[in-house]
């Protein structure tokens, strides 16, 4: 699982790899591509993502729906595995639709498919509605990676660029996407971010499986937003849940925070400080295996001679002070009476 926030800069150099040793369908933190245009945002990513590109000889800069054209046109052009190196970007600039998430290499292409973008709407019509917030204008929808193919492929091809371990892009098939919209300033609904989840998981309780809010909207809560929604879709079917482990070390920083938050509202609403983890588990749907890592973070337990852990309300309320934590000022994320499942 993981989470977009910016990584530090990475000083140590990378060797020449050649096709058959580096994936185009894997990890590559590097970026390859200089700076993409996202509507009216230029963006730097993040991290690499040679699956944009066709890993065949040829042009170095070819997309890969560009190859697959010219496959089509000529059959005989099928080239070998390429070489190529990571220490520079193999293009410059790539432009990619703010509605659908299809890409080009040229403006005035990419310019004449948003005029015509079949998702370029005043309010977005892809997948079904899940949530609508008429106050603020908050929308999620979800999309079913086997119903609209394309464009989940497209969306997790952009996210990869902010996202440090994110490597599965064709087989969605068994991913649901819900896709997070808002106005942005007086223009149209545009996605800001999005999770997915796995129908079929490995491990039941798993809620999300990546999760990512694109660089311009980021800081607006979004994140925390989209946590919140998995859990909600979660209890309709299960006590307790959480996102795919192992986290990613940036995943850990959001979810500690999010569930130190909340941990603390339930805390401080009980008048007993006696409970048991699977108590804490129930009042907040967290898995308990979360709620035991949450408070270990929070240092707020303590070993007692005889071995026992136990909670120490003295810790807690340090914790409190050392974060400024006021219950009053957590507002809700979302509004019950928004949800269409």
């Amino acid at each position: 699982m993981s989470l977009t926030i910016p990584p530090k800069t990475q000083e140590q150099k990378q060797k020449t790899p050649s096709a058959k040793s580096t994936s185009f369908y894997g990890r590559l933190e590097k970026p390859n591509i200089e700076k993409v245009t996202f509507g009216k945002y230029e963006i730097r990513p993040w991290y690499g993502n040679p699956a944009y590109f066709n890993p065949y000889e040829g042009v170095p800069n070819m997309l890969g729906y560009d190859y697959s054209n010219m496959i089509a046109a000529d059959p005989m052009s099928r080239k070998r595995l390429k070489s190529y190196s990571v220490e520079e970007c193999f293009i410059d600039h790539l432009f990619v639709c703010e509605y659908c998430f299809k890409y080009s290499v040229n403006e005035n292409e990419m310019l004449e498919h948003w005029e015509v973008c079949k998702y370029h709407r005043e309010n977005p019509d892809v997948g079904a509605m899940v949530y609508y917030d008429r106050k603020r204008n908050h929308i999620i929808r979800e999309v079913r990676g086997y119903e609209d193919p394309l464009f989940c492929q497209n969306l997790c091809l952009f996210g990869k660029l902010f996202l440090d371990d994110k490597s599965v892009y064709f087989n969605i098939d068994h991913f649901n996407f819900y896709v997070y919209y808002a106005k942005d300033g007086e223009r149209d609904y545009v996605p800001m971010g999005f999770f997915s989840k796995e129908m079929i998981a490995y491990d039941a309780t798993t809620n999300l499986a990546c999760i990512c809010v694109f660089p311009p909207f980021q800081r607006r809560h979004i994140g925390a937003m989209l946590i919140e929604f998995s859990y909600a879709i979660a209890r309709l079917t299960q006590e307790s849940s959480g996102p795919e482990i192992p986290l990613s070390p940036f995943g850990k920083v959001s979810y500690l925070n999010y569930w130190s938050k909340n941990l603390a509202k339930e805390l401080l609403q009980r008048r007993s400080r006696t409970f048991t983890l699977e108590e804490l588990s129930k009042a907040t749907g967290y898995r308990k295996e979360d709620v035991l890592y949450t408070l270990e973070h929070m240092e707020v337990l303590i070993q007692e001679p005889n071995g026992e852990v136990t909670f120490s309300n003295d810790r807690f309320q340090e914790w409190v002070k050392s974060t400024k934590f006021d219950v009053i000022r957590q507002q809700p994320l979302l509004d019950t009476k928004s949800f269409y499942l």
